[in-house]
């Protein structure tokens, strides 16, 4: 007997276990730190390196090796990516946190960007997109537990 086919029944009425850090009514979500480690670690490699290359090989080393940085650094102390709670939801909008009420959040849903499954939250003045890499969780079921919190689909 195939073990793949004994599972598919109980892996299809499964029910969706939460994600990230849900407490009470709350959810937050975020990537894991260790990428954001290797980040770092691959940033001060690069910018390590300047010291053994030539001046053109500097001039593409630097700029890579800071901008890995910056992403690193962003991953690691802009957490969580989203906080979503009964009153509205904060989302980290590249340097800087948005917070809104669920009645300024005009739509939520999963679009689909190339083959990638991408969370779209808009704001109103505003459309914040979030990958499976920055939230740590498959968008669909993110998308899932905001609906949760905020009572109910909404189109």
């Amino acid at each position: 007997m195939d073990i793949f086919a004994a599972r598919l029944p109980a892996l299809a009425g499964r029910q969706s276990r939460p994600i990230g850090r849900h407490v009470s009514d709350t959810l937050e979500v975020g990537p894991a730190r260790g990428p954001g480690w290797l980040q770092v670690g691959l940033g001060l490699l690069l910018v390590g390196l300047t010291t053994t290359v030539d001046p053109a090989g500097r001039l593409l080393l630097v700029p890579a090796g800071l901008g890995l940085l910056a992403y690193a650094a962003r991953d690691l102390l802009l957490r969580p990516v989203l906080r979503a709670d009964v009153g509205g939801v904060t989302v980290v909008d590249g340097l800087r946190r948005r917070q809104v009420a669920w009645s300024g959040v005009e739509r939520l849903r999963v679009v689909t960007d190339r083959r990638a499954p991408l969370i779209e939250l808009d704001l109103g003045d505003t459309v914040v997109v979030l990958s499976r890499r920055r939230l740590g969780a498959s968008p669909y079921v993110v998308l899932e537990q905001l609906e949760q919190l905020r009572g109910g689909p909404q189109a």
